[in-house]
């Protein structure tokens, strides 16, 4: 699935002040988000933002975003990983 997001120009410019990095920040961001709404695991969260699991969870740590993982979330990043082989 493909996503087109239409930004106001100021944020717009913004972005284009780096534009190798600005794909990448907003997908990163994205995946913060969506994490810490509870709306992606860590695993799939990691994913969108382009990541190895490990470096996403330091990001996390870094932002001082908390783990809430309950035992669905947790199977579910176990089904995920068995998946990816």
């Amino acid at each position: 699935m493909s996503l087109t997001i239409e930004l106001p120009d100021d944020i717009g410019y913004r972005l284009l002040s780096d534009p190798e990095h600005a794909e990448p920040d907003v997908r990163r961001e994205l995946a913060i988000a969506l994490y810490r709404e509870g709306k992606l695991p860590p695993g799939r969260a990691a994913q969108l933002a382009g990541m190895e699991r490990w470096d996403f969870d330091q990001l996390l740590i870094e932002r001082k975003v908390p783990f809430p993982m309950d035992e669905e979330d947790v199977l579910n990043e176990v089904r995920d990983a068995l998946r990816s082989r």
